[in-house]
């Protein structure tokens, strides 16, 4: 039970950052990047940026503490 437990957990993570690697801003815009027209107000979308990046990257750390402990766990240490 308690496997199947942190399994589910560790597909939870999976989706959590792929989905928000996708759903973050492209730095490179192209060529509305180049014109300096822009789709968003500057400052509030680089506060969302910044705080998808560290959701991200705590998402990211919580998926390889968790894949090591699964591995720790199936070998039996």
């Amino acid at each position: 039970m308690g496997l199947m437990l942190l399994k589910v957990i560790h597909l939870i993570l999976c989706i959590l950052v792929v989905g928000g690697v996708l759903l973050m801003h492209q730095k490179s815009e192209g060529l509305s990047g180049i014109m300096g027209s822009s789709s968003y107000s500057s400052r509030g979308a680089k506060g969302m940026d910044e705080g998808m990046r560290r959701l991200i990257t705590w998402f990211g750390a919580g998926l390889i503490g968790m894949a090591i402990l699964l591995d720790v766990i199936d070998r039996g240490f």
